[in-house]
C-alpha cells in the first residue's frame, strides 16, 4: 500500500515528539489533553486511520513541539527531502546543531536563532 499523507504526518510527527526527548505524557501535559489521545493520533494517522478531532490534536501538538507543517507538492517532496537532507549533513559537518526536524516540517524557532 503506498504512503498517504496521513500515514506520513504520523510517522514524522511520532519522530518529531521523540527527537525533542518528549514523552507522549509529557506531550499531553502541556496540551492539557489525556495521554492516551496523544498515543491514538500518532497509531491512527500511522494506521491510516483518522475520526474526528484530529486536524485540531495534531495543530496542537505542532505547536507543542514548536513545529509548522510545511504543504508540498506530492511530485516535489523527494528533492525537498534530498534538499534537506543536505542542509542537515552540511550543519552536521560543520559542527552546527542540526535542525530538530529533518523530513516534511520546518522549525522556524531555530532558524530565527542562527539568523541572530
Amino acid at each position: 500500500m503506498p504512503e498517504t499523507t496521513f500515514n506520513i504526518l504520523g510517522t514524522q510527527l511520532r519522530a518529531a515528539r521523540m527527537r525533542r526527548g518528549l514523552s507522549q505524557p509529557e506531550i499531553a501535559a502541556r496540551l492539557g489533553r489525556n495521554r492516551a489521545r496523544i498515543s491514538e493520533l500518532e497509531r491512527d494517522l500511522a494506521s491510516n486511520r483518522w475520526g474526528r478531532d484530529r486536524l485540531t490534536l495534531f495543530a496542537e501538538i505542532c505547536d507543542a513541539l514548536d513545529l509548522i507543517p510545511v504543504l508540498v507538492p506530492r511530485s516535489r517532496v523527494a528533492e525537498v527531502r534530498r534538499l534537506i537532507e543536505e542542509t542537515s549533513s552540511e550543519k552536521r559537518q560543520s559542527k552546527q546543531m542540526p535542525s530538530a526536524f529533518d523530513e516534511l516540517f520546518v522549525d522556524l524557532g531555530e532558524e530565527d536563532e542562527e539568523d541572530n
